[in-house]
């Protein structure tokens, strides 16, 4: 019995390990969010060091008698009472910043998750579309033979240059706006996430 629970444990230990192992990094995003979160902790302990300094509202105030020759310590109840006040104040604030800043973060990081999803499934069409364009291209070489063996005739050869041509400038246009929306991203997220897929639409342009 004791046997068959070992073997349940590995495999259980194994098929965690395997999971593990096969679940996909992070998208660069998280990179993003880790530095935002840097910028808010840094914000929250400036903040934080600033309001230490009101204590020197609470020093007491020494004055030197001529006359008599004695020094005068005054405290003000008046400073006291608006210290704590304002330090109660002060902390409530601070939350509230620190809400406002992850609530923005979380917004932003959400935006973000879209904005890269809907790139990666824009590259991915494209990318077999570009792939496709070899078909493509073998059916125009084909129709140009035909042409040039008077298998068809001069209107339909021109009809089939006018829409390989308008394939492959559509093709050219969604390349070139996709590289522009990944750089844009790029620069917002401040990581070269789509460094392989510009390379790659920048390399494999429709082929004549």
């Amino acid at each position: 019995m004791e046997a068959i629970k070992l073997i349940l444990l590995y495999a259980l230990l194994f098929q965690f390990g395997t999971s593990a192992l096969a679940q996909p990094p992070p998208p660069p995003i998280y990179l993003y969010e880790e530095a935002q979160d840097q910028k808010i902790d840094s914000l929250i302990y400036f903040n934080t060091e600033t309001n230490k300094f009101q204590y020197l509202a609470l020093l007491p105030s020494i004055n030197y008698n001529f006359l008599d020759k004695t020094f005068n310590v005054g405290i003000s109840v008046s400073n006291l009472s608006s210290f704590y006040q304002n330090k109660q104040r002060n902390k409530i604030e601070l939350e509230k910043l620190k809400f406002q800043l992850i609530e923005k973060k979380e917004n932003d990081i959400l935006a973000l998750e879209r904005e890269y999803e809907l790139l990666i499934d824009s590259y991915d069409i494209l990318k077999l579309e570009l792939e496709n364009s070899s078909l493509t291209n073998e059916i125009f070489l084909l129709k140009k033979a035909q042409y040039e063996n008077n298998k068809i005739n001069l209107e339909e050869w021109l009809n089939v240059q006018k829409i390989y041509q308008a394939r492959k400038l559509t093709i050219i246009v969604k390349s070139k706006s996709l590289i522009s929306k990944m750089k844009y991203f790029q620069t917002k997220i401040q990581n070269p996430c789509f460094a392989n897929e510009i390379n790659y639409l920048s390399t494999h342009n429709f082929e004549n």
